[in-house]
């Protein structure tokens, strides 16, 4: 009675007399519960978070499209386009998944999204 009074399983009614190997089957399924929490957390995190790939596509676009207008029209890195000037370039609906507002610049710099941040800039 002495171990029941302990706390230990036997006071539940359970014997745990357990062998070498049954020591090592637990550790590697505890291992491997381990592991496989670790590879699920980053798809649990991905599609609770929006992605920013779209805000960067985006830009990407709008970059290729303002070099397009300016080889087009003879103009030089320093030259400002529209949007009216580059539109023929995009396809028809380009915005940011987040709702940032994308500012065009100088043909010769990056457009940028008004969010910001590493996920909303065109990568150098």
């Amino acid at each position: 009675m002495a171990a029941a009074s302990r706390g230990s399983w036997s006071s539940f009614g359970v014997a745990m007399h357990m062998t070498k190997k049954s020591k090592i089957a637990v550790a590697a399924l505890g291992a491997l519960a381990v592991l496989a929490a670790l590879e699920v957390a980053p798809f649990i995190r991905a599609r609770s978070t929006p992605s920013a790939a779209p805000c960067v596509n985006n830009l990407l676009q709008i970059e290729g499209a303002k070099q397009s207008w300016a080889l087009d029209n003879g103009r030089s890195t320093n030259d400002t386009p529209a949007w009216e000037d580059i539109r023929p370039f995009l396809k028809p609906t380009i915005k940011c998944p987040q709702g940032g507002t994308y500012i065009l610049g100088r043909v010769g710099e990056a457009p940028k999204c008004s969010i910001g941040g590493p996920s909303h800039t065109v990568p150098q």
